[in-house]
């Protein structure tokens, strides 16, 4: 028996990829447009944050590598803005900017209906 009867060299069928998930995961084009624009902003200023916006949601359509890095950036900006609005980020930061000019540190926050998670302690 030589080594050529040991071994097959039969090809092996190629696992199919659904390209649905990748559709159903797309994210809003306020999402693109603010990561975009907030890189442009840190990068090079208001200009180029216009810039990176709009050219951000023009590249979010395309089927490229360019496009793909788009839809990245807004999954991650839509991340973030649901993790801020799931801790009250803005009740927390509008207590804390209230707190250095009132001597009482309540909120007055309607959205937060005055939780105790919400007090920037």
């Amino acid at each position: 028996m030589t080594e050529k009867d040991m071994y097959s060299f039969e090809p092996v069928p190629a696992i199919p990829t659904d390209t649905t998930e990748e559709e159903d995961e797309r994210p809003s084009d306020t999402a693109i447009m603010v990561g975009c624009g907030a890189i442009g902003m840190c990068i090079g200023g208001p200009f180029l944050a216009l810039l990176t916006a709009l050219g951000g949601r023009w590249s979010a359509d395309k089927k490229n590598p360019f496009g793909e890095s788009t839809r990245s950036i807004g999954r991650i900006t839509a991340s973030a803005g649901k993790r801020a609005r799931d801790e009250h980020l803005w009740c927390k930061m509008k207590a804390a900017a209230t707190s250095l000019f009132k001597r009482n540190n309540k909120c007055d926050c309607q959205s937060c209906n005055n939780q105790a998670s919400c007090n920037a302690n």
